[in-house]
């Protein structure tokens, strides 16, 4: 009955994250929570967090295997159970881990080791949720601070990011976890209390989320420009035979973007943003490409373009968004996080046999793995320092962090959504995007392939959309900004920030649990 309990639970908490968002269904996670502090072992305690996280994992990324059978047959369906097993296993660690260090740190006594479980658990639930986001498969899908991003609480990420905003959630969890524990049973004055307890602690932050939100309203900016977002709709499965077509297509919706905002009156075009892989089949950084480049940069006279494309260096070949100016390459950033078994193989020189067969039962072609970027670093243009990033990186906020850091003071990204194929993938990498506007205090300027195409204010605001699936393009303004917020500054820190909570709280359990009895 408690697998089955904690599987519920685990279904409930899909309703809670966006696109759909219902932010009071995140709070099914404290029956788990409780049910991990009575366990009776540490086994048990795993496998209750591995069948919550299960069919939370099969449910929420269930466009994944959708998306990828229809794009390359059923053959795709075969390896989501050993991916659903994995990001289980995360989750069932977790929980594993919070009743072995509340043994190790107490006694035998249920009631103390439960009460340890509970103050261990929301600290090791977002430590484990950092380290989804670092190595070489990182996959941050599923982080439970995603849940608040269209409320008032989601402002207070320009505090402590989508990790801070994930302790909002797991820390009253456990709180109304706790009365569940105790021996014997909650007793009503417990029930009461927690609840009270819980409810004090998310209104407070929503009072203060609220004055967060007002206050970055209130913030000077450093300029006001105006851009236009082109969305190709192009077909990525089919453009190494259609390098020209895709090309033409992106300059023509640039052309009749430019005209169309001059003919209702708009501001000068200040900046052109093309979606990840526009310009295929051209290499725009090489020296004889100037031609090419100028006749980009004509489609909108006297812009900035940032357009995606591939660079291809020393043997090498890069996702990069480039620069572009009057003809001329202005800068170019090179995509850091690459998407794992999409963009980079493990092993691919050793298993070259092995991925060639693979490719061929898919009926694809040897696909190049892609080298990963050196830096993260800001494009110096006419319209300040521009944080331009590639796709699969909208869901890494250290990235982002670090190009405001950096100085960035407007983030633009091109992606390529159209391998989401169908279901809610590319609404949930959006919304998570977004929330990235909120860390930094940025404008985030987004361009699509096939969407979502859209600009997204400092609050997380989508000012401007244009509907996916279609070529068109969306002229917005825009500001840039220089403040840093409290998690630009000092984002980085977060795994030993929740580190030294997590020592902290064992030295004090520890330190309980060897104090002497009084004798009365």
């Amino acid at each position: 009955m408690a697998y089955l309990i904690s599987a519920a639970c685990g279904l409930l908490l899909t309703l809670a994250l966006p696109p759909l968002g219902w932010w009071p269904l995140a709070f099914a996670i404290f029956p788990v929570f409780a049910l991990t502090a009575v366990a009776a072992s540490a086994r048990r305690a795993f496998w209750l967090g591995a069948a919550f996280a299960a069919p939370f994992f099969a449910l929420y990324i269930l466009w994944l295997p959708r998306s990828f059978a229809e794009l390359f047959g059923l053959g795709f369906w075969a390896v989501y159970p050993g991916l659903l097993a994995i990001l289980a296993t995360f989750w069932g660690l977790t929980t594993w881990a919070a009743w072995r260090l509340a043994a190790l740190t107490g006694g035998n006594d249920q009631a103390a080791r439960a009460t340890r479980v509970l103050i261990y658990l929301p600290i090791l639930w977002v430590l484990v949720e950092w380290a989804r986001t670092q190595g070489y498969f990182a996959f941050p899908w599923g982080t439970l601070g995603y849940t608040w991003l269209d409320s008032a609480v989601g402002q207070l990420a320009e505090y402590g990011g989508v990790y801070g905003l994930s302790l909002l959630v797991v820390a009253p969890a456990a709180v109304l976890a706790w009365p569940w524990s105790r021996p014997g049973g909650p007793r009503t004055v417990g029930v009461v209390s927690s609840l009270l307890l819980a409810a004090a602690v998310i209104g407070a932050t929503f009072i203060a989320g609220s004055g967060a939100g007002r206050a970055a309203t209130q913030a000077p900016t450093s300029g006001e420009y105006r851009a236009l977002l082109v969305q190709g709709d192009v077909d990525p499965f089919s453009r190494a035979a259609s390098d020209t077509q895709d090309l033409n297509t992106h300059l023509r919706l640039t052309e009749e973007g430019a005209a169309l905002n001059a003919e209702a009156g708009g501001p000068r075009i200040d900046l052109v943003v093309w979606p990840e892989g526009a310009v295929l089949g051209y290499s725009l950084a090489a020296g004889d490409a100037e031609p090419l480049r100028r006749a980009i940069t004509d489609s909108a006279t006297g812009a900035t373009f940032i357009v995606g494309g591939r660079v291809y260096e020393a043997g090498r070949n890069y996702n990069s968004l480039l620069a572009l100016k009057g003809g001329a390459l202005i800068g170019r950033y090179d995509k850091r996080f690459l998407v794992p078994f999409g963009e980079r193989w493990p092993l691919y020189e050793q298993l070259n046999g092995l991925y060639r067969a693979v490719f061929s039962a898919f009926g694809l072609p040897m696909l190049a793995s892609t080298a990963a970027g050196a830096e993260v670093r800001p494009l110096a243009t006419d319209v300040g320092l521009i944080g331009a990033f590639v796709c699969y990186e909208s869901v890494f906020p250290q990235v982002q962090r670090d190009l405001v850091a950096l100085g960035a003071e407007v983030l633009v990204l091109g992606t390529n959504d159209a391998w989401f194929g169908v279901g809610t993938g590319a609404w949930q990498h959006f919304d998570m995007g977004r929330l990235r506007s909120i860390e930094t205090r940025r404008w985030l300027l987004r361009a699509g392939n096939d969407g979502v195409t859209a600009a997204v204010d400092p609050l997380g605001r989508v000012t401007a959309q244009v509907p996916r699936g279609i070529p068109t393009s969306l002229a917005v303004t825009f500001e840039t900004r220089t403040d840093l917020t409290f998690w630009v500054r000092y984002g980085g820190l977060t795994p030993l920030v929740l580190g030294v909570l997590l020592l902290v709280a064992m030295a004090v359990a520890t330190a309980l649990r060897s104090r002497p009895a009084q004798v009365g």
